[in-house]
């Protein structure tokens, strides 16, 4: 089973989950709702495996916010 949950982080909408690969581990996947119509685009396939869809989507979780991080107090680079 996948997991996935919704993180709104420094002025971005982020869908984290945890998605179960056909080997029977999980990937930390990380999407966004791309303004201005919320196209949902995908921004990181993180590609460590992990045992359980919850490890997953933590790690997911991580990466999206280290990614707005990285761009700036808006989340789009704008200070």
């Amino acid at each position: 089973m996948d997991a996935m949950d919704t993180l709104e982080y420094l002025g971005w909408q982020f869908l984290c989950s945890g998605e179960r690969l056909p080997s029977g581990s999980y990937q930390a996947t990380v999407r966004y709702k791309a303004p201005p119509c919320d196209d949902i685009r995908t921004l990181v396939l993180d590609p460590e495996n992990f045992g359980t869809a919850q490890q997953a989507l933590e790690r997911a979780k991580e990466l999206a916010m280290k990614w707005a991080d990285e761009r700036g107090g808006d989340g789009r680079g704008d200070a």
